[in-house]
Parts: structure tokens; C-alpha cells; sequence
């Protein structure tokens, strides 16, 4: 599915809005589908955002004390087919416990090359799901810019790529994740 015209131009309103009050107004109203983004980023990543440059970050942090161990893997391995018995029980449960622990984050940024304009998406996979979602609205992609954060480029970009990341304050917008979409037609 292509993104529509319409959904571009929520989001470039947000790249275009000239003050925080503006800014505001705009995010209240857009929605980002999975496809309007992916449309934005290529079209940045194809020179179509003009002065806009692209950049993008993609982290996946799992608790190291859910990292399999030799003997968890061994476990499991001789268990055999079957029902799980002692130590198996425990080895898949831990794994389990890496889906609800684990954070996997993506940072979009489009700047200008002086640094002076900037505009950041950024997410984790908690943002964007559907159920149980911890924002009133349901799913949303955090939006930080020149214009709702006055650091400089550099030291934001550094901090969204730290071990343990630091992002700016922004503002929520709501998300369209395609994984959050019922299967239509035949499939």
C-alpha cells in the first residue's frame, strides 16, 4: 500500500510549520502512517526533501540476564519433543521474558546541513502497538524539533545514540502501524 498525498502533506506541514504554536496545532491533527513515513525517509534519502538531509539510528536493547546461556540452549535442545520438563521449563521462560523486556527503538532525523533546522522521529515498539498502549490515543511516534527543543543538533543526535539513550522532550503523534491493521480482502 502506497502512502496518499494527503498523509505527505501532514507531515510536511509538521517539517514546514515556522513556530512552536504552529507545531502544536499541526501534531494535534496528524496522523503518520507506517507508509507516509517510509515515503518521507526515501524521499529525504533521494534528495526530495531538499535542503533536508537524512539520518537514522536503530537500537535493540535486551536485559543481559535474559540472554540465553549454554546450558539454557542445552536445556531446550535435550528436552527432546514433548512436553517441557525442569530446567526447559525455566530456559523458555526466560526467553519469553525477552519479548516483553527488550526494546527495539528507530530515530528518524531530517536536517538541514548547518544544523540550524532539524526535526527527529523516534519510537520503540511499545509506542506503536496497539494493545495496551501507555499513551491515552493509542499507538504515536514521538516528534522533537529546532523548534520544541532548543539544543543543539549535535548534542541531541549524540544523546539518541548513547548506550543508554537520552531524547529530547517532544510531542505525540498518532501513529497508523500497519501491523495494527485488521487483514482486509482474501488474506
Amino acid at each position: 500500500m502506497w502512502s496518499s498525498p494527503e498523509e505527505i502533506a501532514a507531515i510536511l506541514e509538521l517539517l514546514n510549520a515556522s513556530s512552536k504554536r504552529e507545531l502544536t496545532q499541526a501534531s494535534r491533527r496528524t496522523v503518520v502512517t507506517t507508509e507516509s513515513l517510509s515515503g518521507i525517509v526515501l524521499a529525504a534519502l533521494a534528495g526530495g526533501l531538499h535542503p533536508f538531509l537524512y539520518a537514522s539510528h536503530f537500537d535493540d536493547k535486551t536485559p543481559p540476564h535474559l540472554n540465553p546461556s549454554e546450558e539454557d540452549l542445552a536445556a531446550i535442545s535435550n528436552n527432546g519433543v514433548g512436553p517441557l520438563k525442569g530446567r526447559a521449563i525455566k530456559a523458555v521462560r526466560k526467553t519469553n521474558q525477552i519479548f516483553k523486556e527488550r526494546r527495539l527503538s528507530a530515530a528518524h532525523l531530517f536536517y538541514t546541513p548547518t544544523h540550524r533546522y532539524w526535526h527527529l522521529f523516534y519510537f520503540d515498539q511499545r509506542d506503536i502497538s496497539s494493545p495496551n498502549n501507555h499513551w491515552k490515543h493509542g499507538p504515536h511516534i514521538h516528534y522533537a524539533s529546532d523548534l520544541t527543543c532548543r539544543a543543539d543538533l549535535a548534542d541531541v543526535w549524540e544523546r539518541v545514540r548513547a548506550a543508554k539513550p537520552q531524547y529530547p522532550r517532544s510531542l505525540h503523534i498518532r501513529y497508523d502501524h500497519h501491523h495494527n491493521r485488521k487483514r482486509q480482502g482474501n488474506g
